[in-house]
């Protein structure tokens, strides 16, 4: 229940956050995936089940903003949210260096998921916004990175 609360409000506070980058300029809207850094850190944080849960509702959504084929962005956040539960969980991720590295690795991976599955099925081109969009993994696993240190370090000072 109170991992169903938490995920309830991660999907709005991105949603909220996704439709103020809209009125941001074209590049700045481009270079971050809130949607992708939430479904990472809740699965990072709650598991592989509770994280999947969220990347297929995240990815839904995500799908309703885009207006493309419904389900593509479900099935890729879907496996990032699995794999960001099932992979933190048997590896050691607690440095600074290995948290970066395996952001980094989990939204390449789901930013190649969703791209890759956009243009196989969806056969639409992809909008590389002049190689602004290969940078989207890497500012996404910092941004993830940043947030996940920040909810650790709230959390060591709440604890005690």
């Amino acid at each position: 229940m109170k991992t169903g609360i938490a995920g309830g409000l991660a999907i709005l506070a991105v949603t909220l956050v996704c439709s103020l980058f809209r009125s941001l300029p074209f590049s700045a809207a481009l270079s971050v995936d809130v949607f992708t850094v939430a479904v990472l850190l809740f699965g990072t944080f709650t598991g592989e089940i509770p994280g999947a849960v969220l990347g297929a509702i995240a990815g839904l959504i995500v799908d309703s903003f885009s207006l493309g084929i419904f389900g593509l962005s479900g099935m890729s956040l879907t496996a990032g949210g699995f794999l960001a539960g099932f992979v933190s969980r048997k590896i050691n991720i607690q440095s600074w260096t290995r948290l970066l590295l395996f952001f980094v690795v989990l939204s390449a991976g789901v930013f190649a998921a969703g791209t890759g599955l956009t243009f196989l099925i969806g056969r639409s081109p992809i909008p590389w916004a002049g190689g602004l969009l290969l940078v989207r993994p890497a500012v996404t696993a910092v941004a993830a990175v940043l947030i996940h240190e920040s909810i650790r370090r709230w959390k060591a000072r709440h604890d005690r």
